[in-house]
């Protein structure tokens, strides 16, 4: 509502003006930098970063501020960027698709072999499920779940690893082993492996169907997967098929979607791609990960505000500091070097933390990155570290040569910066 979006911008602004005039006016905020006669005026590698740690931990409090602030706004970034499923990468849909290419749904079962109608055809391959229709768990559907719809499938035509078919051999006349999705054992049915689900068979007896092994994110979210002659002893009156998978090449899927849907037609059929399919089941994780990318864009904003306050405040309260290096015989062009090796540490430190955490966090899934992700993620850290040293670089630049051509101090007292330059003449 616009109302509750113009208050919460109101007290967000004021707490956040608050705030920051509290920061600033702290005495213990301020940066006290270290003598910089004893130090940097030599030019010996290990003198110059223990000058560079000295400076750091002078002003530690306001460096780890922006450290924290700038490392989690991009740990959220990339961390919930790299979640994202991307559909581009062939490798990646053929895991999810399993291979096959178009995913047809009827009405009302069919009960002769599809494959008759691609037989000039060989190249096409048919799966036929059977369908005991129940309750949807897949993400399209938020309420949890008891009894989620079950297939009958020929399980030597899915590429499974030879653990989960071993997984799938163990069952008897009451329980019986089934095939779930990872993502509707977690969220949609609360479950964990082992653990047994009940049903009502056309006899009426009650069977139970053993969670036994997971399949990765595929196009049978929604629905839990048993050999289709275990199908047929618990519901021996479904004999037809509703769901049907077909394996085609990509320059024919058109011509054999279309064909399916105008032969089919009395049966209800509707046919989709796979890869359609799966960018449905990931519409709703997306849609959170967006939202939480936003709130991540927010951090990473209010990180990059507090390295920016922090190196201006930084520069500014160091301006005494840099007249005595032009009074020691530093050259403009050596004090930028030094100040811009200084300040560029904290935001290169923390984009490599935020980063290295992002990976940590998606450890378990990295294979299941696209290519296409890990271009746009790299692109984005180039981008980060090249603005973070362009700015460095500009405001070491503007307070240097601003403070060249400022005006001597006026008064009976030198200031320390000709005090020092008539010792150094004489």
């Amino acid at each position: 509502a616009p109302l509750t979006i113009a208050v919460g911008l109101a007290v967000g602004t004021a707490l956040s003006l608050v705030v920051l005039r509290r920061v600033l006016v702290r005495r213990g905020d301020r940066v006290h930098a270290p003598s910089a006669a004893r130090d940097t005026g030599r030019t010996h590698p290990y003198t110059f970063r223990r000058h560079i740690i000295r400076l750091l931990q002078a002003g530690r409090r306001q460096n780890l501020r922006s450290f924290l602030a700038l490392a989690l706004g991009v740990l959220t970034i990339f961390a919930v960027g790299l979640h994202r499923q991307g559909f581009n990468d062939s490798a990646q849909l053929r895991q999810g698709t399993l291979g096959y290419t178009l995913w047809c749904e009827s009405t009302v079962p069919i009960y002769h072999d599809i494959s008759t109608l691609f037989r000039k055809e060989n190249h096409i391959q048919a799966l036929q499920c059977l369908r005991y229709s129940a309750d949807e768990a897949s993400c399209l559907n938020l309420n949890k779940v008891s009894t989620p719809t079950v297939l009958g499938v020929d399980l030597d035509a899915l590429p499974l690893d030879e653990e989960t078919r071993q997984a799938m051999r163990h069952g008897n006349d009451t329980v019986y082993p089934a095939l779930v999705d990872a993502t509707v054992l977690t969220w949609s049915l609360g479950k964990r492996l082992g653990d047994t689900l009940y049903y009502a068979a056309d006899d009426g007896r009650r069977v139970g169907i053993r969670l036994a092994a997971t399949l990765p994110n595929t196009i049978f979210q929604g629905n839990i997967l048993i050999g289709r002659a275990d199908f047929s002893r618990i519901w021996r009156g479904i004999t037809g098929s509703e769901v049907i998978l077909l394996r085609v090449p990509e320059s024919d899927r058109d011509a054999v979607k279309e064909y399916m849907e105008q032969s089919l037609n009395e049966y209800g059929m509707t046919v989709t791609t796979t890869s359609e399919r799966l960018r449905q089941f990931n519409s709703v994780t997306d849609t959170y990960l967006t939202i939480f990318m936003t709130l991540g864009g927010l951090g990473l904003l209010l990180g990059i505000m507090t390295f920016v306050i922090v190196v201006r405040k930084n520069l500014l309260l160091r301006r005494q500091e840099i007249a005595l290096y032009r009074t020691l015989g530093f050259t403009d062009s050596r004090i930028i070097d030094m100040l811009c090796r200084e300040n560029r540490v904290v935001p290169l430190a923390a984009i490599g933390t935020g980063v290295a955490a992002s990976l940590l966090s998606i450890s378990f899934g990295l294979t299941h990155v696209g290519v296409w992700l890990w271009v746009t993620a790299g692109v984005f850290v180039l981008l980060f570290v090249g603005a973070a040293l362009y700015f460095v670089r500009r405001s070491v630049r503007r307070t240097v040569y601003s403070d060249e051509d400022k005006p001597p101090l006026s008064g009976k007292t030198k200031p320390l910066c000709q005090v020092r330059q008539s010792l150094f003449v004489r």
